[in-house]
């Protein structure tokens, strides 16, 4: 029996061998490095009208698969023109997260298809006429989804989000706008998508405004507003605006509405960020003037006072410098506003430095205090603390700098320490040298 079990176990590792030489490696399609007369007559024809896709090519409108520089189809190792394959030999990943959805909706029966593609983006063209968008919306979706990485794709994104739009609502369009730029960053309907963007980030922030509701709390009857935090998904927009659209005209308008929000809302410290960012990143803004002014206002609210971060006031003190120099013109009835904010800075520094003398006159260290209280007389004497600063030297002048040493029987018990002279290494003189 045991002789029988080795034979059996010899045959199957014979058989598996066999099978192993039998399998070949797929051949990759030999790529013709010439194109044909006819290719390049037609290529010369249509190459104004290519869109370059990175990662897969060029592609014309109305015709399918993707074709390299001189206008010959891409070929993939399927053996596929116009497909670029998921699989990349310097990857080590052999299946993809897409490939992997791919193939689940492949099972299900949702796998691309180009004619049901064209059909559902058509469906969605008549209803889109009629003013039927909520439908439109619909079609445009299942034609993106059934012909992904296609030429029909970027129109289908679009549409589905010009739709959702049109049908008042916000959330899916925007997402459908989103998800254009991000797979087309440089589609010619950047202007286009920025302006709809705006416009629903900017009812997202009025609707707030007007009724506003806790970021946790659901949305169930207003199709106009995501399911939650309306504010925050208004911001998130203005943000999209300026990353995705750095030197667009509305650029600086969404840093603007940023920071107004924040200052609305009385966050000062992210209002100073984007005053600070739209007055750093667009120069030429009309807003640079605002900008200056109400990031003053926000550098001297988020100032928390003497015992906190002064940073804040040397920031103003020198915001309220640039005001004055750069906008002599624009300044009109700001001007003793912005005054007013210098005495308030300049007031605030001088409390600094008399809080500072206060604690020490407090624990008798008046040496230490009236070198606070001579600073504020010095560097403000225009304030009201000045002279309160003369009068505490005044009263200190005759008591010593430092407070009795009610413990000095103690301390005399401890010998002195032997090390004299700093711990650092003194450099020689000229005598020691010689």
């Amino acid at each position: 029996m045991s002789n029988l079990k080795f034979t059996f176990c010899i045959l199957q590792f014979a058989a598996l061998l066999s099978g192993c030489a039998m399998w070949q490696p797929p051949k990759v399609p030999e790529y013709n490095p010439q194109p044909t007369a006819e290719q390049r007559a037609w290529w010369e024809a249509n190459k104004h009208k290519a869109h370059h896709v990175p990662g897969r090519g060029f592609y014309v409108e109305g015709v399918s698969g993707f074709f390299d520089e001189n206008g010959r189809p891409m070929a993939s190792v399927s053996g596929k023109e116009g497909v670029v394959d998921e699989y990349n030999a310097d990857d080590e990943r052999l299946i993809s997260e897409k490939k992997l959805k791919r193939g689940a909706k492949k099972l299900v029966g949702r796998g691309p298809n180009e004619t049901k593609a064209r059909a559902a983006y058509d469906r969605g063209d008549q209803l889109f006429r009629a003013g039927e968008y909520e439908d439109a919306a619909r079609q445009f979706f299942i034609a993106y989804d059934r012909w992904p990485d296609s030429p029909l794709e970027e129109d289908a994104l679009y549409m589905a989000g010009e739709a959702n739009f049109f049908a008042d609502r916000y959330q899916p369009s925007d997402d459908a706008y989103g998800l254009l730029l991000k797979k087309y960053p440089g589609t010619t309907r950047l202007d286009k998508v920025v302006n709809r963007r705006f416009a629903i980030a900017r009812y997202w922030e009025l609707k707030h405004a007007a009724d506003p509701h806790w970021p946790v709390t659901p949305n169930f009857t207003d199709k106009t507003r995501p399911w939650f935090d309306t504010a925050g998904h208004a911001i998130k927009v203005y943000e999209r605006i300026r990353l995705d659209d750095p030197t667009g005209p509305l650029a600086d308008d969404a840093t603007m509405a940023t920071a107004n929000f924040y200052f609305v809302n009385r966050r000062y410290e992210d209002a100073d960020y984007f005053y600070g960012l739209l007055r750093s990143e667009f120069p030429k803004s009309e807003f640079q003037y605002p900008a200056h002014l109400l990031g003053l206002q926000a550098k001297l609210l988020k100032y928390q006072g003497p015992d906190y971060d002064g940073k804040p006031l040397e920031e103003a003190a020198d915001l309220s410098k640039q005001l004055l120099a750069q906008f002599p013109t624009e300044l009109g009835a700001d001007r003793e506003r912005i005054v007013k904010m210098q005495s308030e800075v300049r007031r605030g520094q001088a409390m600094r430095e008399f809080a500072l003398g206060e604690y020490y006159h407090r624990g008798e260290h008046y040496g230490a205090s009236k070198m606070f209280f001579n600073n504020v007389a010095r560097l403000y004497p225009d304030t009201e603390l000045a002279k309160q600063s003369l009068a505490r030297i005044e009263e200190v002048r005759t008591l010593p700098d430092e407070p009795k040493d009610n413990f000095e029987w103690l301390t005399g018990l401890f010998p002195e320490s032997r090390k004299l002279g700093p711990s650092v290494a003194r450099v020689p003189n000229k005598s020691t040298m010689r």
